[in-house]
C-alpha cells in the first residue's frame, strides 16, 4: 500500500491538471466558437453594408436619370451639366456622365483624384468591386429609352473598414466578457422585477380606492356647497319677501292712511333695492354680468358711504374712517366696490357679536418689481379691520374660496369675500387678509391707481326729465312674463307713451312688418329667441330705433355682439325713475340727430 501512495499522490496533480486542460480547452473553444460568430457576423455586416452602400447609389443613379429625362428629350446641355454638378456637393461620388441613346457621352463630371467616365455607356446595373460602387442605369420616357446615366463612388477608405469590424469584434468580446455579469445581474433583477410588480400592483389598489374616496369628498364638497348657497340664498329672500309682503298687505289694509303707507312703500322699496344688491353680487360671481369701470375716487365713495355703514353696524360698534388727502382715482365698478365694501363690514359686524370698532383706511402703496400677482406701480389700499377674534390659519387660507363659510346654515351663501375678491382683480388689483395686530382681522384691496380724468357723469347733475318728450311716442315692448310686462306697460303709459306690447320675438318681428315704433324695449331671458338675437333682427329692419335689453340675468357679450357695442342695457329690478330717465334720454337723443338726407 505504501508503494501505491506515490502514485496516487502523482494522480491526483495529473488529474486536476487534466480537469484544468479540459476549462481551458472549453474556455478556447468558447472563445473560437465566438470568434467564428463574430467572423460570421462581420461577413453578414459587410454584405449588408456593400448592398447598402449599391442601394444609395442606385437611388442617386434615379434620381439623376428622372432629372435629366426632358433635358435629354430637348437636348439641353446646360440643365444636364446642371443636374450633373449638382452631385458634386456629395463627397462620396467620384465620377458621373450622362450618355444619349446611342450611348456617346453628353456631360461627365470627374472628382479629384478618380477615373473618369467610359466614352461609351457601359451595361446597365449596379456593382461592388474594388470597394466601390458603379451604376448604370437607363434614362426612360413613356417607355422609350432616352439614354443612360453613370454614377461612380469613391474607393471606401481602409480605415473605415477596419474601424467597422474591429468594433463588432471590441463588442464580440465585450459581450463575452460581460455574458456572466449579466448572468448575476440579471436573476437579481428578476427577483426584484417581481417585488417591484407586486409593489405596483398594491400602489396601483392604493391609488384606485384613493381616487373613488377623493371623488366622492368632491361630490360631497359640491353637495355642501350647493346646500350652502340655496339655503343662504332662501334664507335671505325670505327676509326680504317678508318685508315686502307685509308691506304690501298693511297697504292693501290702510289705503286711506297716506302718510303710513308713504312709509310701508318705502320699507317694501328697501327690501327689493336689496334684493336687487343680492342678485347683482351673484351675477358678479357667475361673470355674467360685466362690470362697468370708471374712474372715480375711493375715498369720496367711502365717504359717501359713511351713514349706511352706521346704519348697517348698529350702535355697538364704533366706525372710523381715514381716508388719504391724495384723492386717488382707481378703475373699478363704483356699484361693486360699494357692495364689496358693505360685505366687509357685515362680516366684520358679525365677527363683534359684543360691539367694537371697525377702521376704514385708504392709502397710497407704492408696488415693486418682483411681485408675482401685481404690476409695478401705484395703488390705492383700502383696508377694513375689526377688533374681533380673528381667523384661524385655516379658514384664512379658504376665505375666499366661492361657497366658503364659517356661518350656520341659512346664514350666510359664502360668496361674500369670492366677490370681493372678484371686484379687486377685474379692476387690476388683488386682495389679502391678514389678523391685525390687538386681535381682529384686517381685509386690504390693493386697486391699480388710475391716471384716467373722472367721468363726469360721477357728479350729481341735476335729474333729467322723465315724462315723454313728446306726446305719442310708441314703444314697443317684449316680455314673456306676463305681470313684468303689464307693470311696464302701465308705468310706460303713466308717463304718458303709447305702448305695442308681444310675448315672444316672433310675434314682435310679426308687428314690426307693420308697424314702427320708437323705441323697443326688449326682455333678455326668453323661451325660444332671446332678447339679443330679437335686437340683431329689429335693428336689420329699424336701424334708427333706439334699443333697450332689460334683464335681470344677461350675457353681456351676446348683446354687445347684437348691437355692435351700442347695448343699453336695463337692469331689473329697476324702478320707475331709472325706466323714464332711460326711455327719455334715448328719445330725446333721437330727437337731436339730424335726419338723413333723402
Amino acid at each position: 500500500m505504501s508503494r501505491q501512495d506515490p502514485m496516487t499522490s502523482d494522480l491526483r496533480p495529473a488529474q486536476r491538471r487534466l480537469a484544468d486542460h479540459r476549462l481551458v480547452n472549453a474556455a478556447w473553444a468558447s472563445v473560437l466558437a465566438l470568434l467564428a460568430i463574430g467572423v460570421l457576423l462581420g461577413a453578414r455586416a459587410e454584405i449588408g453594408h456593400r448592398a447598402e452602400a449599391t442601394r444609395q447609389a442606385q437611388v442617386q443613379a434615379d434620381i439623376l436619370a428622372a432629372s435629366v429625362s426632358a433635358a435629354l428629350t430637348f437636348d439641353d446641355m446646360a440643365a444636364m451639366r446642371e443636374y450633373v454638378d449638382a452631385l458634386r456637393v456629395n463627397r462620396a461620388v467620384a465620377a458621373v456622365a450622362v450618355y444619349d441613346a446611342t450611348g456617346a457621352a453628353k456631360v461627365t463630371y470627374t472628382g479629384p483624384g478618380a477615373r473618369p467616365p467610359p466614352p461609351r455607356a457601359p451595361q446597365p446595373g449596379a456593382r461592388f468591386a474594388h470597394r466601390r460602387v458603379t451604376v448604370v442605369g437607363p434614362v426612360t420616357e413613356r417607355g422609350a429609352r432616352l439614354g443612360f446615366v453613370y454614377l461612380e463612388t469613391l474607393p471606401e477608405p481602409w480605415t473605415m473598414i477596419f474601424a467597422r469590424h474591429s468594433g463588432l469584434a471590441l463588442l464580440t468580446v465585450l459581450a463575452f466578457l460581460l455574458l456572466a455579469m449579466v448572468t448575476a445581474a440579471a436573476s437579481q433583477l428578476q427577483a426584484r422585477a417581481r417585488l417591484l410588480a407586486a409593489s405596483n400592483a398594491r400602489l396601483l389598489e392604493e391609488m384606485e380606492a384613493r381616487g373613488q374616496a377623493e371623488e366622492a369628498l368632491r361630490q360631497s364638497q359640491k353637495m355642501e356647497a350647493l346646500g350652502q348657497l340655496t339655503g343662504g340664498i332662501a334664507h335671505d329672500f325670505n327676509n326680504l319677501l317678508q318685508v315686502v309682503h307685509g308691506a304690501f298687505e298693511l297697504i292693501r289694509r290702510r289705503p286711506e292712511d297716506s302718510d303710513r303707507v308713504t312709509a310701508w312703500s318705502e320699507n317694501g322699496m328697501a327690501a327689493a333695492e336689496r334684493g336687487a344688491s343680492l342678485t347683482r353680487q351673484l351675477l358678479a360671481f357667475s361673470r355674467s354680468q360685466k362690470l362697468e369701470l370708471r374712474p372715480f375716487v375711493v375715498a369720496e365713495l367711502i365717504a359717501d358711504m359713511r351713514d349706511l355703514l352706521v346704519r348697517t353696524l348698529g350702535p355697538d360698534i364704533a366706525l372710523a374712517i381715514e381716508l388719504d388727502a391724495a384723492q386717488a382715482a382707481v378703475m373699478s365698478d363704483r356699484t361693486q366696490l360699494e357692495l364689496a365694501v358693505l360685505n366687509l363690514a357685515i362680516n366684520a359686524r358679525d365677527a363683534m357679536p359684543d360691539g367694537g370698532r371697525l377702521t376704514i383706511e385708504t392709502r397710497i402703496r407704492e408696488i415693486g418689481p418682483g411681485n408675482p400677482v401685481l404690476e409695478p406701480g401705484d395703488y390705492v389700499q383700502l383696508s377694513v379691520a375689526d377688533t374681533g377674534e380673528g381667523m384661524a390659519p385655516e379658514v384664512m387660507q379658504r376665505a375666499f374660496d366661492p361657497f366658503f363659510t364659517t356661518k350656520g346654515v341659512g346664514k350666510g351663501t359664502g360668496l361674500g369675500l369670492s366677490q370681493v375678491y372678484g371686484v379687486a382683480r377685474q379692476a387690476g388689483g388683488m386682495a389679502e387678509i391678514a389678523n391685525a395686530q390687538g386681535g381682529g382681522t384686517v381685509v386690504i384691496l390693493l386697486l391699480r391707481r388710475s391716471t384716467a380724468a373722472l367721468d363726469p357723469g360721477e357728479t350729481r347733475d341735476a335729474p333729467r326729465p322723465i315724462l315723454a318728450p313728446r306726446v305719442g311716442r310708441t314703444i314697443l315692448m317684449v316680455d314673456d312674463d306676463d305681470p313684468v310686462r303689464r307693470l311696464t306697460r302701465e308705468t310706460l303709459e303713466l308717463l304718458g307713451y303709447r305702448v305695442l306690447e308681444a310675448d315672444s320675438g316672433a310675434k314682435a318681428l310679426d308687428m314690426l312688418e307693420t308697424l314702427r315704433p320708437d323705441l323697443m324695449l326688449f326682455d333678455y331671458a326668453m323661451p325660444g329667441m332671446n332678447g339679443a338675437e330679437l335686437a340683431r333682427l329689429a335693428r336689420a329692419r329699424l336701424p334708427d330705433a333706439p334699443i333697450v335689453i332689460a334683464s335681470g340675468h344677461a350675457d353681456t357679450a351676446q348683446i354687445e355682439a347684437a348691437l355692435g357695442g351700442e347695448a343699453i342695457l336695463l337692469r331689473k329690478p329697476f324702478n320707475m325713475e331709472a325706466l323714464a330717465q332711460t326711455v327719455a334720454g334715448l328719445l330725446q337723443d333721437s330727437e337731436t340727430d339730424p335726419a338723413p338726407d333723402a
